[in-house]
């Protein structure tokens, strides 16, 4: 029998979107839960027999997709996460919205025994390739630590029991999860005046691709995968105070801020998310009932801006940046190494750069 326990899930970015590499560097991920599965179209026939019963259920097509959760930390999968979904490459220590398509291979290896003789009865495998990174939801609460989600959505899906040939697997690294108490500065800068001393009791960024699946005849599962207008939201509950009205009357005036927020780990390491152009779209200030604070519950869309972005800036449409910064060295983790390494060999490190690969 399998436990959830014993999950190891890995993704690889494709070069030829539907097709695992070659010899693939496999990518663990840090994950708390996951729902990839394939999810065929059927419909039952409507043939008519004297047994007046179904006769077939058919199969029209289908795709695979799900939801990766996770607790957020400074690591290499997450930062792939990010490339995928904001469909860009980092730039140095910085991500910006582009218009690359990315897709992944993603991998979840099931444990029956590792100690069973037929190697071929130790492991299940679930493969899914063409996989879109949709859109990620990143929240920060206090009292907890930073969660995730990203929403993956895919092509066909194939099932295994050993490694496919030439997989090397990196590790996820082991620096600590990000926490609420970590998220500081949470800035709101309107009419060029920074506020950054109200209590926000949770926070919500959302980016969203509205990616699509392409059917097409002679294929059973979707055969492409296409970016659409990509979207971020965040929402926030700010704790009102004598000057927040500054942000309700944004939103009677329709009037655009600037909105920075920063998540650091115990360690140092950190992303800053910076939008520099927000319109808040809905506040709403609601006595609940006794013995209750007010809230004013923000929702605020990012728009696309013309900001300089990098050592030596460029002027780049995109309605976020994100800049990290890696403190712990070498990052992430000192003793990284593919798990199916020999233990005396040390390998060099491995970043997020999908270009850079093991010798």
């Amino acid at each position: 029998m399998a436990s959830a326990d014993l999950l190891r899930l890995a993704i690889v970015r494709e070069t030829t979107p539907g097709v695992t590499p070659a010899n693939p560097a496999f990518q663990l991920l840090r994950v708390t839960s996951e729902s990839l599965a394939y999810q065929p179209d059927t419909q039952l026939s409507n043939e008519l027999n004297p047994a007046r019963q179904v006769t077939d259920v058919i199969v029209t097509g289908g795709q695979s997709g799900g939801d990766v959760a996770y607790e957020i930390s400074s690591n290499p999968g997450f930062e792939m996460l990010l490339e995928g979904c904001l469909a860009n490459l980092w730039a140095g220590d910085q991500l910006t919205v582009g218009n690359k398509l990315f897709t992944h291979t993603l991998e979840k290896r099931f444990t029956f025994d590792e100690a069973d003789p037929d190697p071929l009865a130790r492991y299940e495998f679930n493969r899914f390739v063409r996989g879109l990174v949709d859109s990620m939801a990143l929240t920060f609460s206090p009292g907890g630590p930073a969660t995730g989600t990203s929403t993956i959505l895919g092509g066909a899906m194939s099932r295994d029991e050993q490694d496919l040939a030439g997989a090397t697997y990196l590790e996820a690294g082991k620096l600590p999860v990000m926490v609420g108490a970590g998220v500081l500065p949470v800035v709101f800068t309107v009419e060029g005046t920074d506020y950054q001393a109200w209590c926000v009791s949770n926070l919500v960024i959302n980016f969203r691709n509205n990616g699509r699946a392409i059917a097409c005849l002679g294929q059973d599962a979707a055969s492409q995968v296409v970016l659409g207008r990509f979207e971020c939201e965040i929402t926030a509950d700010v704790y009102l105070e004598k000057d927040t009205d500054v942000l309700m009357d944004a939103f009677i005036e329709r009037q655009e801020i600037a909105f920075s927020v920063t998540v650091a780990d115990s360690l140092g390491n950190s992303y800053q998310f910076d939008f520099s152009r927000v319109r808040v779209s809905a506040a709403t200030e609601v006595a609940s009932g006794t013995n209750q604070d007010v809230i004013l519950s923000l929702t605020m869309q990012a728009l696309v801006d013309t900001v300089p972005v990098g050592v030596v800036p460029v002027d780049t449409d995109t309605c976020v940046v994100i800049t990290r910064e890696h403190v712990t060295d070498p990052w992430p983790d000192p003793d990284a190494l593919p798990l199916d390494a020999p233990l005396a060999v040390k390998l060099p490190q491995q970043f997020a750069d999908p270009d850079k690969v093991l010798p």
